[in-house]
């Protein structure tokens, strides 16, 4: 049955006609490895997909290891950024927000729970993480465009009992945010096929309205309002949460009411300000 279902999966993304290049594997290193080094030896069509069953040494953000299990939707996409006149290519502005946004509107469609987005592209349910993302952009200085490889982490069925104590503490699982009656319809296959429609919803809006995402993201947002501390390049920054601006930058206002702007950096706590 799981291969039938499997199949239908693949027959509805192949039938998009966006990917060029679509495999689901039973075990990978990483997809994202897999993914950017095939595009680095131009092995692979372009846009392509890689879904794995394992991922053997994953990576998240930093020196971060992605930890899996069985249940756990482990894919990357490799697109192709930068050329608004070739019609696979996705534009490059705000792309990690436009990620996490993309998977906490696809999982709205199975939850009873609002997701949200902790900046840029975390996503949580009721104060859990569901899903991690990683973008790595490689560079091709003799085309117009660069390839970003997507690389996305979604609990679907996932059962933590053997986690670590800080995943057990932290995660949690797509499944147990359903309505009861709901929860075989959760499947690794399921997700990625919602996913993939809500992404190509999404760019065509991207392409309409460049500006929707910043109209969109305080409805999304799991950090606006709060006091969070921000490790970034140049140390760390702690106050209010103020939304993003234009650029995708977070602000965050601090206790002289001034307000940094960090542009890339990791959100290390936050906590809900007292009204």
């Amino acid at each position: 049955m799981k291969s039938l279902v499997r199949q239908f999966a693949l027959d509805e993304i192949e039938g998009l006609g966006y990917f060029r290049d679509v495999v689901w594997a039973e075990s990978v290193d990483s997809t994202n490895k897999q993914l950017a080094q095939s595009v680095r030896q131009d092995s692979i069509a372009l846009p392509a997909l890689l879904v794995a069953d394992e991922q053997t040494t994953g990576v998240g953000r930093g020196i971060n290891q992605w930890w899996s299990n069985s249940g756990c939707l482990m894919f990357s996409m490799a697109i192709p950024v930068g050329d608004p006149e070739q019609s696979s290519c996705i534009s490059s502005d705000l792309l990690p927000l436009r990620v996490g946004f993309a998977v906490a509107e696809c999982l709205a469609g199975f939850s009873v729970a609002k997701p949200l987005v902790k900046w840029p592209n975390d996503v949580y349910i009721v104060g859990r993480k569901v899903c991690g993302v990683l973008i790595e952009v490689i560079p091709r200085p003799l085309a117009q465009t660069a390839i970003a490889i997507i690389g996305i982490g979604i609990n679907c069925r996932v059962d933590f009992r053997n986690a670590p104590i800080d995943i057990q503490t932290n995660a949690t699982s797509l499944h147990t945010c359903v309505k009861k009656a709901s929860v075989e319809s959760v499947s690794t296959e399921s997700v990625l096929v919602a996913f993939i429609h809500r992404w190509l919803e999404l760019q065509q809006r991207q392409r309409e309205d460049p500006k929707w995402l910043l109209k969109c993201w305080p409805k999304c947002s799991l950090l606006d309002g709060h006091w969070i501390e921000v490790k970034h390049s140049a140390g760390i920054s702690q106050g209010r949460c103020l939304g993003i601006n234009g650029s995708g930058a977070i602000l965050i206002q601090n206790e002289q009411l001034e307000v940094v702007e960090v542009l890339a950096g990791t959100v290390r706590s936050y906590r809900l300000l007292q009204s």
